[in-house]
């Protein structure tokens, strides 16, 4: 796969075509899900496919944006342990499925888990696993679908899409260096560079609610990913966005210079002025 490629394709897509996903495309899928890289190299995690006409009934009530569940063919569900990190690591690991998915030419959509023993007791899953991750794939519709309109938490609805794709974060506007609010250098970077592609993936990468919470300070051999607070962003989400961005980010880079790179999960404190509320996620070693 072409990560930074795929990570500009990617888009969420709310609403799906009724066909189903066939057979070889869905025991491809099973068999990528089986070495799918990960945050946590020990994390005890099962992937599953949800199909069948009685799934998003199921789904219904205990996933979904504040009450909105995207109906679709299938579905990709993540069980976890629930260790520390558990979120960031389903993030990461449910990004590496999402770009898989795009590569195979379907559309997915990240969804909320509101409820995730209400999850599992309506799918019957016996297992002391938590549902940690769930993606609706399938194939687009071709015709403009909707988009989440957010005014406030309590203000939230559905209006059709105009076809202009969500916003992404702006680069210049995402990495700081050397200190929270400073400026980078950025606009010198040579737009083919490893740092350079690996941070715009990174700032391409899906988040709850497409609002895009973090930022960057670049300094000397360490790029720290920060995590802004969101009235929006639930604790869970943010989590899940952390890895999320944690995995666009490493895998261009990794493939960018063929030097795997790995996300230290508790950074040193840098003395960074952080805003109230914001908190340093984790480092990369460049």
């Amino acid at each position: 796969m072409n990560y930074y490629d795929l990570a500009l394709k990617r888009k969420s897509t709310r609403e799906f075509k009724p066909r189903k996903v066939g057979s070889d495309l869905l025991e491809e899928i099973n068999d990528y899900a089986l070495t799918c890289p990960r945050l946590l190299k020990d994390a005890q995690t099962k992937w599953q496919i949800l199909l069948g006409e009685n799934t998003f009934e199921a789904l219904s009530g205990c996933a979904g944006y504040h009450g909105f569940m995207v109906e679709a063919p299938a579905y990709l569900l993540l069980l976890s342990d629930p260790c520390p990190w558990y979120l960031e690591n389903a993030g990461y690991m449910g990004e590496e499925m999402v770009l898989k998915l795009t590569d195979l030419g379907l559309a997915t959509c990240w969804i909320t888990i509101r409820e995730p023993e209400k999850l599992k007791e309506k799918l019957n899953l016996a297992t002391p696993m938590v549902p940690a991750a769930l993606i609706a794939f399938g194939w687009e519709k071709t015709s403009p679908g909707m988009r989440i309109d957010i005014k406030s938490p309590s203000n939230i609805s559905l209006k059709q899409r105009s076809g202009q794709i969500a916003p992404k974060l702006y680069l210049e506007d995402a990495v700081y260096e050397g200190d929270w609010g400073m400026p980078s250098t950025i606009q010198h970077w040579s737009p083919r560079s490893d740092l350079y592609r690996a941070l715009i993936a990174a700032c391409c990468a899906p988040t709850a609610l497409n609002r895009q919470p973090f930022r960057f300070i670049f300094d000397h051999n360490q790029i720290t990913l920060v995590i802004l607070p969101d009235q929006l962003t639930s604790p869970e989400n943010a989590k899940l966005n952390t890895g999320i961005v944690m995995h666009d980010f490493a895998k261009v880079m990794e493939q960018q210079n063929s030097r795997a790179g790995q996300w230290n999960l508790t950074p040193a404190d840098n003395g960074y002025h952080l805003p109230k509320g914001a908190v340093a996620a984790g480092s990369f070693s460049l």
